[in-house]
């Protein structure tokens, strides 16, 4: 009994430990241009070098699912790459440009359509 009580104290404290480690991103940066559909519905280009988080996989990690601000797209794996540890700062940098634009964009395009009496779109 001592013994079972020590596994499952010591599988409980591995667990605890295993929660509380460093939180892992991953961006994938683009090999191409690509024109994507956000969920949003919009189309944008994406330039070919633009990292954006991996949010998921999808069809047995055929495609994968990335985050523009608080839209997402999917495009083939094969048209990305990962970006590596030593080159996140980049990545996030340029990630940053890109949530800038798009959210610059999206403002510009809500208040000409309030202007013009059109609804949101």
């Amino acid at each position: 009994m001592k013994t079972v009580c020590s596994i499952f104290a010591f599988l409980s404290l591995l667990l605890l430990t295993a929660g509380a480690g460093e939180k892992v991103v991953l961006f994938a940066r683009l090999k191409d241009v690509t024109v994507v559909e956000l969920t949003t519905g919009a189309k944008w280009r994406m330039d070919k070098g633009d990292a954006f988080p991996v949010i998921a996989y999808k069809e047995s990690h055929t495609m994968v699912i990335l985050q523009l601000a608080g839209a997402q797209f999917i495009v083939p794996v094969e048209k990305t790459d990962i970006v590596p540890d030593k080159e996140l700062p980049e990545a996030m940098a340029k990630y940053r440009e890109n949530v800038t634009n798009y959210i610059n964009g999206y403002s510009d395009r809500w208040k000409k359509n309030a202007q013009e009496g059109k609804p949101a779109q």
